[in-house]
């Protein structure tokens, strides 16, 4: 469902399956807030490349040295020997692989 089809009719028809309870008038201040919040931010999409170091299990978003500014990261890949790019899993919930480099 596209987001620009949502109406509030909708979206509150969504909560109210999961939530049937929920007072219609607090299920629109949460829309409000949703919205308000979501204007925050600009959204903006990013590209840059670093060059990997061998054996560094860890980059900052400094390392690409392209002057960007982000707030989320999306996605990661890596270009290996062959010049193939190898997508990186996302770790969720700071679920950190730990694991030795050797």
């Amino acid at each position: 469902m596209a987001v620009h089809s949502l109406t509030v009719k909708k979206i509150l028809s969504m909560v109210r399956q999961v939530f049937p309870n929920a007072p219609e008038t607090y299920v629109m201040a949460l829309i409000n807030d949703a919205i308000v919040e979501s204007g925050k931010y600009k959204t903006k999409i990013e590209y840059a490349k670093a060059d990997a170091v061998e054996d560094q299990m860890w980059y900052t978003l400094s390392d690409t040295n392209a002057g960007i500014e982000v707030n989320k990261v999306m996605r990661v890949d890596l270009k290996d020997s062959s010049g193939d790019y190898i997508r990186i899993p996302r770790l969720l919930d700071n679920e950190v692989l730990k694991m030795d480099v050797t």
